[in-house]
C-alpha cells in the first residue's frame, strides 16, 4: 500500500523511497533534535550511509509513514502508528532533521495535514501521542493543532542520566483545527 501525496501550503508529504537515505544523511543529527527524541545525544554515534539506508527501508515499509518536504528538499518523517481501524484510532510520530527548520510553523502545517487526512479519509476517531516533558516547543505545536493533554507518566523516560516525564496527548476527530 502506498499512501496518497498530501499537501499543505509549505509542505508536501509523500511516499518514503530508498532514495531518501541521500537527504537523511545529508541532514545528520542535530544534537538539540535527538535530545528532543529522547536519546542521549553524547551516546549517538554519527549517521552512517548504511544507518540512512536502513531507516529509509523500514519508512518505506510503514503503511502511514510520510517524507515532510518543505521547498523540496527533505525536512523529516510523520507516521500514524498502531492504526486500529476497529477502534479507529492511531498514534502520531513525528521527526524534523534539519533545526534549521524548527520553529517556523512547518511542524504544525505537517501534523494538521496528516490530522485531516486521518480523519477525513482513514475514517479515524482519535489520535494519540506521547511527548517528552522538556520538549515544550513541540507541546505548544500538538496544542496548536488541538492536542490536549491527557495525563503523565512519571518518570518514564531516562536521559542524558536523568529521568524526565512523558506526556500523553490526545485528539477526537470534532476537535481538530486544521490549516488552511
Amino acid at each position: 500500500m502506498t499512501v496518497p501525496i498530501l499537501f499543505g501550503r509549505r509542505v508536501t508529504l509523500r511516499a518514503p523511497t530508498p532514495e531518501d537515505a541521500a537527504g537523511r544523511l545529508a541532514l545528520g543529527q542535530s544534537p538539540e533534535i535527538i535530545r528532543m527524541y529522547g536519546v542521549d545525544p553524547d551516546a549517538v554515534s554519527p549517521l552512517t550511509e548504511t544507518g540512512a539506508r536502513l531507516w529509509a527501508d523500514s519508512l518505506a515499509k510503514h503503511p502511514y509513514a510520510w517524507i515532510i518536504e518543505h521547498e523540496g528538499e527533505l525536512l523529516g518523517e510523520i507516521r500514524l502508528d498502531a492504526l486500529d481501524k476497529l477502534d479507529r484510532r492511531a498514534r502520531l510520530a513525528i521527526g524534523f532533521f534539519d533545526a534549521a527548520k524548527l520553529g517556523i510553523g512547518l511542524g504544525r502545517e505537517a501534523i494538521c495535514v496528516v490530522v485531516k487526512h486521518a480523519f477525513h479519509e482513514l475514517g479515524l476517531h482519535r489520535i494519540g501521542l506521547r511527548v517528552l516533558a522538556y520538549n515544550t516547543r513541540a507541546i505548544r505545536c500538538y496544542s496548536a493543532c488541538g492536542f490536549v493533554e491527557e495525563g503523565r507518566e512519571r518518570e518514564a523516560a531516562f536521559v542524558a542520566g536523568q529521568w524526565h516525564d512523558d506526556v500523553m496527548m490526545g485528539l477526537l476527530d470534532r476537535e481538530a483545527r486544521y490549516i488552511g
